[in-house]
């Protein structure tokens, strides 16, 4: 529901229709659950928790939702996407997120390296 309203508001204050989309799509980065986005736990195989504070989640967002910003930016004119803006959004905001935990692995596994 929050989603849907991040939409309404922006679609309310905001004239320009790539703007409205780029806060809709943000929105849905935000429906990825922290735990998951910053520590990459999967379900059934939880990591030793890690307190979390605001910044840190903040910058997690932020980031994710950057990273999707460009993939939307690079694809806007490919071709692929008829119509509809639903499907995009979320395709991207999947990828942002997912771009975003994949480097936060690859980072995670050269520290693991670095320190055998």
């Amino acid at each position: 529901r929050s989603s849907s309203v991040v939409g309404l508001v922006g679609a309310l204050f905001l004239k320009d229709p790539t703007a409205i989309l780029a806060l809709y799509g943000g929105s849905f980065v935000g429906m990825s659950a922290p735990s998951r986005l910053m520590h990459g736990n999967a379900p059934g195989k939880p990591k030793p928790s890690k307190l979390q504070n605001a910044m840190p989640l903040f910058g997690s967002f932020t980031a994710a939702g950057a990273i999707a910003g460009l993939i939307h930016a690079v694809t806007i004119h490919s071709g692929y996407w008829n119509g509809g803006w639903g499907g995009k959004a979320g395709l991207c905001a999947f990828a942002g997120c997912w771009v975003y935990r994949g480097i936060g692995n690859a980072i995670d596994f050269a520290k693991q390296k670095g320190a055998a």
